[in-house]
């Protein structure tokens, strides 16, 4: 209901989707009881097929000029779409990006996420430099507006998590001119063990999937952003050989981490001498390549308990 009356009390809106994808709660009917009060609600009930499925669902039957993506734990700023869509059609922009609210379902805290430093028109390729860098902007699918002509044969990937990253930086590269709205107007409720929360597992690995498929599709497309590819796709290793070094490889993540770690020894020479990435990275990455991440991390926490 958070979620639902925070897109009711948006202006402009003339047609909402809820996809009811396959829930095994209340979701499904309390989408029936919305849709029976308000006329602009239409409501997709379908066997579940991940977030990308739900998207696409979404996506298959949407008439509107633009679209955008809310998803169901998240809510609105009271004037996000009016903002969103007046730097649209101020702009001549295809796409346009604002920022996010980090909210933690834990403690309650909510404060300042990413976000653009200011109001700007920026061409496509510019922002998929951003997205690769996380330079005030990421490739999140949900705090930005789109013209829903930018979807055209494109769909999110389905079956895996992190499904916006080797699609958001293409309708970034497709728009070819993009607004930037320096201001929080999403609200990204990270709930404890949702999906990019959970304890590290097989789809922990997906990230670095895709990000693979982005530097082959940049190679090719437009090889003067593939530093910044690399970057992520160096990043998309890592991050998931930490966890896997801080908790143990077992099981089913032992294939998935020795392919990262083979590939991210590929990277040895880019991540080295690459401006893009810090320091205290290039050292982390040098520990996971060598497999000592995992010993000095756990040697600094003892250190740092001996301290106190």
């Amino acid at each position: 209901p958070r979620c639902l009356d925070s897109v009711l009390r948006q202006e402009h809106i003339l047609e909402i989707i809820l996809v009811d994808d396959g829930s095994t709660d209340d979701s499904g009917s309390l989408c029936d009881r919305y849709a029976a009060k308000d006329s602009r609600i239409t409501v997709i009930h379908k066997q579940n097929g991940g977030l990308s499925s739900a998207r696409n669902a979404g996506l298959d039957v949407a008439r509107g000029k633009y679209v955008a993506f809310v998803d169901s734990d998240d809510f609105l700023e009271e004037d996000c779409y009016r903002l969103l869509l007046s730097a649209a059609k101020a702009h001549n922009a295809p796409l346009v990006c604002a920022g996010r609210f980090d909210l933690d379902g834990g403690t309650g805290e909510r404060k300042p996420g990413l976000c653009p430093e200011k109001d700007e028109v920026i061409d496509g390729k510019e922002l998929a430099k951003r997205i690769f860098t996380w330079d005030h902007v990421d490739s999140a699918a949900w705090d930005k507006l789109y013209a829903r002509r930018l979807f055209e044969g494109i769909r999110y990937p389905e079956g895996m998590i992190c499904e916006d990253v080797p699609v958001t930086y293409r309708l970034a590269l497709r728009a070819g001119r993009a607004a930037m709205v320096p201001k929080p107007l999403y609200n990204y409720y990270h709930r404890p063990g949702s999906i990019t929360t959970a304890a590290v597992s097989e789809k922990s690995f997906h990230f670095s999937r895709h990000a693979e498929i982005v530097c082959r599709d940049i190679a090719r497309t437009c090889p003067e952003l593939l530093p910044q590819a690399r970057s992520l796709f160096v990043w998309s290793l890592a991050h998931p050989m930490m966890l896997c070094q801080q908790a143990g490889v077992t099981g089913a993540l032992k294939e998935p981490y020795r392919r990262c770690r083979r590939l991210l020894g590929r990277q040895v020479p880019f991540f080295l001498g690459s401006s893009l990435i810090s320091k205290k990275q290039k050292l982390q990455y040098l520990l996971l390549v060598l497999g000592l991440f995992g010993p000095v991390w756990r040697l600094h926490c003892l250190t740092d308990r001996n301290k106190q």
